[in-house]
């Protein structure tokens, strides 16, 4: 049984890369701490190790339009093949509301966590591959759209429906800023995952 304490950090029995996280069972929840500085480069490498591995899945991207992601990933060397993108940030860019706040959605309203669930292993259930991930960019980007409930029923239901095996063999990333790792629904969400990283990069 998992001990029942808030992690610091990486937990004791963390494994030393994201390449032994990814080694230790056939399908994990993975909480990999990037840094603020170099955060998309440092989550790009994560997803391109994925792929690299053999992996094809799930990219729900809450930081980039899909197509400027594609464009991105295939410039880091990512096979795109391997990825089906679920573009939660086009919305929230072409909303007209001046009054948001940067980088936030303007229209929580627009994010839907059930339709989102259903978005996601909609996708998940078309990849033929007998490893498969849900890679979430931005775990927590999410708390600008929604209130926080939601935010942790969005990320409860996910990590109960791959230990359960419910979609076959899923590794499920969930990708935080190593200086919000402190954040009081952060700490709640890594006590249900199997490993907490550090950045690969």
């Amino acid at each position: 049984t998992r001990p029942s304490q808030e992690p610091d950090c990486m937990t004791p029995d963390s494994p030393s890369s994201f390449e032994d996280a990814l080694g230790r069972r056939q399908s994990a929840v993975i909480m990999v701490e990037l840094p603020t500085d170099d955060y998309l480069d440092a989550s790009v490498d994560s997803l391109r190790r994925l792929t690299s591995a053999g992996f094809r899945g799930v990219y729900v991207s809450f930081l980039r339009p899909s197509a400027n992601l594609a464009k991105l990933l295939n410039g880091r060397g990512v096979d795109v093949s391997k990825v089906s993108i679920i573009d939660v940030a086009s919305p929230c860019l072409d909303s007209p509301d001046p009054d948001a706040a940067a980088g936030a959605c303007p229209s929580p309203s627009k994010l839907n966590i059930d339709d989102l669930v259903r978005a996601i292993y909609t996708s998940l259930g078309g990849i033929d591959s007998p490893r498969k991930f849900i890679f979430i960019d931005s775990l927590t980007t999410i708390a600008f759209y929604k209130q926080l409930s939601e935010v942790m029923r969005f990320s409860q239901f996910l990590i109960d429906s791959v230990k359960r095996h419910k979609y076959g063999d899923v590794v499920l990333v969930f990708n935080v800023a190593s200086d919000l790792r402190q954040k009081p629904f952060i700490r709640d969400v890594a006590l249900h995952v199997d490993e907490v990283v550090a950045s690969p990069a």
